[in-house]
Order: structure tokens, then C-alpha cells, then sequence
């Protein structure tokens, strides 16, 4: 099988604003810190934006010191408001979206976050974006073809922007064995089919790639995830 794990043309292609969105469990926060790492990696002037307010935990503003020490900018609400569950903006938006050089990534969840997302329609639409459903199978309200077009309606209908790509992230943390992965790739390919819409990448942990990313049949783009969130039921240090 062709190696297609992360090429540097598959961060470096398309538009200056990937928009990772998707249900609570659909490990899209996690996607999106290692999303901004790589392009920053590049050489990239990079923002990882952090709109997600619907769910209780597992932010990416969570993760300021560790990206900042990567050299990612991070744009949150005030970090005195960091637990609080409210529709706070983040701060210097109007920053990212102007200043042409910066690579932007937006870490937006379903429900509220969408609709706080549409808030900022005109200033996205008006700059190039990606908008990327993120997928993981073994989740209830993403576990059927059905379920995911209702998320992808209703983050749709909340936020205003088009969703144009899907990313198939089926996992179970350090539970995902390689036949997770394909059950996820022939569910996000159902969809595909039936929105019409093109798949972005297969996400596969690092550790599982390197033992059995032959077992791992799919033509897509591989995104390797590296686990840099730290669970309360995992024990050691995140590198």
C-alpha cells in the first residue's frame, strides 16, 4: 500500500481557513490541534481559533501553553472565562481574518458553537474557507448515514457556511484497532455518496498506523493523529 500519511501538499493545498465541525465525540478539538501543529510546522503563520462552547470539556483552549510553545497563536474567549459554559467570542477574530498571511484554524462544535460561528458569516465567507464535517462512527448521532446528514443539515442551518468536505475519524481513544478504522471509512463513504460531497482524509493514530497501517485499505489522504490531549482516565505524560 502507498504511504499517503501526511504529505506536506495535503496541509499546504487549499484555503487559508480549514473549519473543523462536528458532534460532541466526534474528536474534532483533538483533529484540530494537530491540524494547526502541522501547518505551523510548515512554516505557516498559524491561528487555531477555539469556538467551541456547547460541550463541558476538552477545548482546544485547553491546550494554550502547548501550542504556544508550537509557536501557534491562540484566539479564545478571556482564559478568566475558560470554564464557562457561555456564547463568549473569542478575542482578536478580526485579527486572523485580516491579516492575509495567517493560516486559520477553527475548532467549532455542533448546536450553539454553530450558531455563534454564523455570527462571523460575512467575514469567513468573504475570505477562502473550508468547512470540514468530522465523523466518527462509533458515536450514536454519527453511527448511520442517516445521523450524519441530519448533523450536517442542522450545523448547516445553524452557521450559514457550506460544508464541503468530510473527514472520517472513527475512533475509540486507545481502543481503535484497524477494523474501527475501516468501518469508518465505508460509513463516511456512504455519506460522501449520498451528500455529494468529497472525503478530506482518513484520521489514524500514530501508534495504530505504525502497527497496522497495512491493514488499513482506503485511497484516501492519511492524517496521522498524535494524542496530545491527556483524558483523566489515561495515565502518563503527553508529548
Amino acid at each position: 500500500m502507498e504511504d499517503r500519511s501526511d504529505k506536506s501538499i495535503f496541509y499546504n493545498s487549499g484555503p487559508k481557513v480549514k473549519i473543523f465541525l462536528g458532534e460532541y465525540g466526534s474528536g474534532k478539538t483533538e483533529l484540530a490541534i494537530n491540524y494547526a501543529v502541522k501547518i505551523k510546522k510548515l512554516g505557516y503563520k498559524t491561528a487555531l481559533v477555539d469556538m467551541d462552547i456547547a460541550k463541558p470539556y476538552f477545548h482546544s483552549r485547553e491546550h494554550r501553553a502547548l501550542l504556544e510553545q508550537r509557536g501557534v497563536e491562540v484566539i479564545a474567549a478571556d482564559q478568566r472565562l475558560t470554564n464557562a459554559e457561555l456564547p463568549v467570542l473569542p478575542q482578536d477574530l478580526n485579527k486572523v481574518f485580516c491579516q492575509k498571511d495567517y493560516r486559520v484554524v477553527m475548532d467549532v462544535g455542533g448546536g450553539d458553537s454553530a450558531i455563534v460561528l454564523g455570527q462571523f458569516f460575512e467575514k469567513i465567507a468573504d475570505s477562502p474557507y473550508q468547512a470540514i464535517l468530522v465523523i466518527n462512527a462509533l458515536r450514536p448521532f454519527t453511527s448511520t448515514v442517516e445521523g450524519v446528514v441530519e448533523v450536517y443539515q442542522r450545523i448547516e442551518n445553524a452557521c450559514g457556511l457550506k460544508i464541503s468536505s468530510l473527514i472520517s475519524n472513527t475512533n475509540l481513544g486507545n481502543d481503535t484497532a484497524h477494523h474501527h478504522i475501516q468501518q469508518g471509512i465505508e460509513l463516511t463513504e456512504a455519506v460522501s455518496k449520498r451528500l455529494r460531497l468529497p472525503i478530506h482524509s482518513v484520521v489514524v493514530p500514530e501508534c495504530l498506523w505504525r502497527w497496522q497501517g497495512n491493514k488499513i485499505r482506503t485511497e484516501h489522504n492519511i492524517f496521522l493523529l498524535h494524542p496530545y490531549t491527556q483524558y483523566p482516565w489515561q495515565t502518563g505524560p503527553t508529548v
